[in-house]
């Protein structure tokens, strides 16, 4: 079952470049809805924001884990699930329109 939960951050783990992209495209959004003034914006942003700091906490954390032999990873336990929350946030925020 937890193999499941994780399943769709491990691009991530691998590649933690590729957090940008989230980030850019919430980004992308919030300033989209800005320019028009509609509301609903906040949820955008804290989304951005968050995946913009996974990325750079995934990099040091990859390069770390390149210097040691077994890593346990027992940070996404907790970091995994606030950025799910995040994400479904930010994408109702950007499907519902008040």
């Amino acid at each position: 079952m937890t193999e499941i939960f994780y399943l769709p951050i491990q691009p991530f783990l691998f590649f933690p470049f590729l957090a940008l992209a989230p980030a850019g495209l919430f980004g992308f959004f919030y300033y989209r809805r800005s320019r028009r003034r509609i509301k609903g914006r906040l949820p955008l942003l804290i989304a951005a924001l968050a995946w913009a700091a996974y990325a750079v906490y995934e990099w040091r954390m990859h390069a770390w884990s390149e210097t040691v032999v077994a890593p346990i990873r027992v940070d996404l336990l907790l970091v995994v699930p606030i950025l799910y929350g995040v994400t479904i946030a930010g994408l109702w925020a950007c499907v519902w329109r008040r």
